[in-house]
C-alpha cells in the first residue's frame, strides 16, 4: 500500500507519542494521587494517542478503502475520549458523585453507541454522505458530506466539552495558589483543541478541498501543557481541588512530600512560613533553615512530633512539627505529610510565666491530693538549700516543722474543699536544720483537678524587723514619756532654787519635755494607724473640724482660730481621720512663734470630693521637709522635724485622698486634703 507525506503527519505522531508516553507515566506511578483521577488521566492519553496515531495514518492513506479503514480508529478514540475527559475532569474537582453508574451513564452511552455502529455499520453511509478522496494542494484527503447522525454527535461532543470547560473555569476563578494554575492549564489544554476544530470546521484554516480534523493535530501542542501540569504542578501527586475544605483553610501549615522527598503540594500558611518550598523542590533544599524538617521527609525513623524555630519578620517563630508517612503499596513509604503548628504566642507565655517562677523570690510548688510535691520552683535552693529535684516526690508536710503540721495538713484538706485561697504561717525547714518562718497561701491550681498551687513567703526577716520595730516603738513611747515627766517634775522644783537668770533656761527645759511628750504621743498614734484594723466610715468632715477647732481655741486661747464649713460634708475615710485632722490644726499653732497665732479651716466641695484647707500665718515648712515628705522617704542628712505629717499622710492615704502642702503669702503654710465623698453625698 502506498503512503503520502502531509503537513501534519508529524505533528501527529508527537502527539501520539507524548500521549502514550502519559499513558505509560500514569500506569506507572499508579500509587499516587486518588484513584479515580489517575486512571482517568490514563484514559484522557490513551484515547488522545490512538486518535493522533490513527488520523496520522488515515492522512498518509492514498486510497478511499485504508482511509476509512483507519478512520473506524479515529472514532475509537474519539469516542474514547468524549467518556475519558469529562470523567477526567469531574475526578479533578472531586465531583465524584458524577462518575456514579447511572449518571456515568449519561458519558459513555452515545460515544460507546458511536463507536459500536461503526465497527459494525460503517461510516458510510451512518457519518459519511458520498466519501471521496480529493486533492488537497499535492496530497489527498477526505471529502465527504456530512449526516444528521455527525451532526448530532459533534453537537453532543462540544456540549460535554462546554460543561466541562465552565468547571474549569470556575475552578481557577475561584480557587488560589497550584491549583488555580492547574486548572487554568487544564482549560488551555481542552479548549485549544476544541477552537482549532471549530476553526477547521469554519474553512478559517486548512485546505480549501476536503476536511482536515485539527482536534487531534492541537495534541502535539497541548501534550506541552500536560506535560507541564504533570511534572511542574504534580497533578498525579497533588490531591483533587475540592480537597481545600480540609486542607488550604487550616491555619496550620501542611507540606506534602512524595516518596522522593520533593515537595508535592503546600498551602497558605506552609508558603508564608517557607518560602523555599516550591513544588517540586526537595526538602533538603525547602528546609534548608530547618535540617530536622528535611530529615523527618527522608528519615523513616524520624520523630512523629518535634519543634523548630524559624525566623519571621520580626521575631522567631515556634513551631511544632507533625510527621505523618503516606503508605504506598505494601508496606513502602509514599510519602510524608508534615504538619506546622504555630505555638509562638503559647511557647512566648510559658517562658515568660517559666521565667517569672523560676526567678520568683517566693517558692512556689503544685501538690497533688497524696500529699506529694509534683514540681517545686528552683527559688527553693536559693532560700532553703533544698535542690528542686530532691524534694519533688516527697510529702509537703515533711517540711513543716512539728508543731505547725496539724495547722498546715487542715490548710490544705480546706484548699481541696473550698474554691477559696486558704493561708497560714508556718516553719519550713532548710537543708542545714535550722527553720524559717513563711507566710503561706494554698488554693486549687484548676477545679477540675486534684492539685493545688502553693506561694509560700519567706517573712522570717521581715517578722523580725516588725518586732524590733515594736519593741522599739514601745521603750520610746513608754520609756521616752516617763523619763521626760521626771525631768519636768524636776524641772518644776528647780524653780524654787535658781534665780531669775535661770528661769529661761529652765523655760527651754518646759519646751523640750512638751515636744518630746508629744513625739511619744505621736508615736503611739502612729503604732496604732499602721496596725489597727480600722476600716472605713461615713464622718461628717464639717462636724469634724468645728469640733476640733473649738478644742483648738481651748487648748490655745491666744490662737485666733477660723472655721468656714457647709452644713454638711460627709465624706468615706479611714476611722482614724480626727487624728490627722487634730494633728495638722495643732502643727498649726505649736510651731507659730508668733504672739498671735492665726488658723483659718475651710471645707469646701470639689467635684466628687471633699477638700480641707488648713492655713495659717507661721514660718512655713522649709522646703527640704517639703521635698522629704512628697517624696516619702527619709534619710540621715534630710528627716522632718516631727511624725505628725507622716501620721497625716498615710490615714488620709488609706482614706483613698491625696494631700498637698504650699506656702502662703507672705509667710504661712496650707495644708491641703482631699476625701471622697460618701455614697449618699454622690446620689
Amino acid at each position: 500500500m502506498a503512503w503520502q507525506p502531509t503537513p501534519y503527519t508529524a505533528p501527529l505522531l508527537v502527539a501520539a507519542v507524548a500521549s502514550f508516553g502519559f499513558a505509560v507515566y500514569g500506569t506507572a506511578n499508579r500509587s499516587r494521587g486518588g484513584h479515580a483521577l489517575l486512571w482517568s488521566f490514563v484514559a484522557v492519553a490513551g484515547a488522545a494517542g490512538v486518535w493522533s496515531l490513527a488520523y496520522a495514518a488515515q492522512l498518509s492513506a492514498t486510497t478511499l478503502g485504508p482511509t476509512l479503514f483507519f478512520n473506524r480508529f479515529v472514532w475509537l478514540g474519539s469516542a474514547g475520549l468524549a467518556v475519558a475527559w469529562p470523567a477526567f475532569v469531574f475526578s479533578y474537582v472531586d465531583r465524584t458523585a458524577w462518575l456514579g453508574r447511572r449518571r456515568f451513564a449519561l458519558l459513555w452511552v452515545v460515544p460507546v453507541a458511536v463507536a459500536a455502529a461503526v465497527w459494525t455499520a460503517g461510516v458510510d453511509p451512518l457519518f459519511y454522505a458520498d466519501p471521496s478522496l480529493v486533492d488537497a494542494g499535492g496530497y489527498r484527503v477526505l471529502s465527504y458530506t456530512p449526516t444528521p447522525a455527525l451532526l448530532g454527535f459533534v453537537g453532543y461532543t462540544y456540549t460535554v466539552n462546554l460543561f466541562t470547560f465552565i468547571v474549569l473555569g470556575y475552578a481557577a476563578v475561584s480557587r488560589d495558589g497550584v491549583f488555580r494554575r492547574q486548572a487554568a492549564v487544564l482549560f488551555l489544554a481542552g479548549v485549544a483543541p476544541l477552537v482549532l476544530s471549530a476553526a477547521g470546521i469554519a474553512g478559517v484554516v486548512g485546505p480549501d478541498a476536503g476536511f482536515i480534523d485539527f482536534t487531534p493535530i492541537a495534541f502535539s501542542g497541548t501534550s506541552a501543557l500536560l506535560a507541564w501540569v504533570v511534572f511542574r504542578y504534580r497533578i498525579l501527586d497533588v490531591s483533587p481541588i475540592a480537597r481545600d475544605a480540609v486542607f488550604a483553610n487550616l491555619s496550620d501549615g501542611v507540606v506534602v512530600c512524595d516518596a522522593d522527598g520533593r515537595v508535592v503540594d503546600t498551602n497558605d500558611p506552609a508558603e508564608a512560613l517557607f518560602p523555599d518550598a516550591e513544588l517540586g523542590v526537595r526538602a533538603d533544599d525547602a528546609f534548608d533553615d530547618v535540617p530536622a524538617v528535611a530529615d523527618a521527609v527522608t528519615d523513616p525513623a524520624a520523630d512523629d512530633e518535634f519543634r523548630v524555630t524559624v525566623n519571621g519578620d520580626d521575631a522567631p517563630r515556634f513551631l511544632t512539627v507533625d510527621v505523618h508517612d503516606i503508605t504506598g503499596p505494601g508496606t513502602t513509604r509514599g510519602g510524608t505529610v508534615l504538619l506546622f503548628r504555630d505555638v509562638t504566642e503559647r511557647e512566648t507565655l510559658q517562658r515568660r510565666y517559666r521565667a517569672l517562677i523560676e526567678k520568683s523570690p517566693n517558692v512556689i510548688a503544685v501538690c497533688g491530693e497524696d500529699g506529694l510535691l509534683r514540681y517545686v520552683s528552683p527559688s527553693i535552693e536559693r532560700l532553703l538549700g533544698h535542690r528542686p529535684t530532691e524534694i519533688e516526690g516527697r510529702p509537703i508536710i515533711d517540711l513543716v516543722h512539728p508543731e505547725d503540721r496539724r495547722e498546715a495538713q487542715q490548710a490544705f484538706e480546706r484548699a481541696f474543699d473550698s474554691a477559696e485561697p486558704q493561708s497560714l504561717t508556718h516553719r519550713i525547714a532548710r537543708a542545714d536544720g535550722s527553720w524559717r518562718r513563711f507566710e503561706t497561701v494554698i488554693e486549687r491550681l484548676f477545679a477540675d483537678t486534684g492539685e493545688v498551687v502553693i506561694t509560700a513567703t519567706d517573712v522570717t526577716d521581715a517578722r523580725r524587723y516588725e518586732q524590733r520595730l515594736q519593741v522599739l516603738n514601745r521603750v520610746l513611747r513608754h520609756d521616752l514619756k516617763n523619763d521626760t515627766n521626771v525631768i519636768g517634775g524636776y524641772a518644776d522644783l528647780l524653780r524654787d532654787h535658781v534665780d531669775e537668770e535661770g528661769d529661761p533656761y529652765l523655760d527651754i527645759i518646759d519646751r523640750k519635755v512638751r515636744t518630746l511628750t508629744h513625739l511619744s504621743d505621736q508615736a503611739r498614734e502612729i503604732d496604732v494607724a499602721l496596725h489597727s484594723d480600722a476600716g472605713r466610715a461615713e464622718i461628717d468632715l464639717s462636724e469634724l473640724v468645728e469640733r476640733l477647732c473649738e478644742s483648738l481655741s481651748s487648748s490655745f486661747p491666744e490662737a485666733t482660730v477660723t472655721v468656714s464649713v457647709p452644713e454638711s460634708a460627709v465624706v468615706s475615710a479611714d476611722e482614724l481621720l480626727e487624728s490627722a485632722v487634730r494633728n495638722v490644726l495643732e502643727n498649726a499653732v505649736v510651731h507659730n512663734d508668733g504672739d498671735d497665732p492665726r488658723v483659718e479651716a475651710t471645707v469646701v466641695a470639689d467635684g466628687d470630693r471633699f477638700r480641707l484647707d488648713v492655713a495659717d500665718d507661721g514660718p512655713g515648712i522649709p522646703p527640704v521637709e517639703r521635698t522629704v515628705f512628697s517624696e516619702a522617704r527619709e534619710t540621715a542628712l534630710e528627716h522632718a522635724s516631727g511624725l505628725g505629717l507622716w501620721l497625716v499622710h498615710w490615714i488620709v492615704t488609706e482614706s483613698g485622698g491625696d494631700m498637698e502642702i504650699d506656702t502662703r503669702e507672705p509667710t504661712g503654710t496650707v495644708v491641703r486634703m482631699w476625701l471622697p465623698r460618701a455614697a449618699e453625698e454622690r446620689e
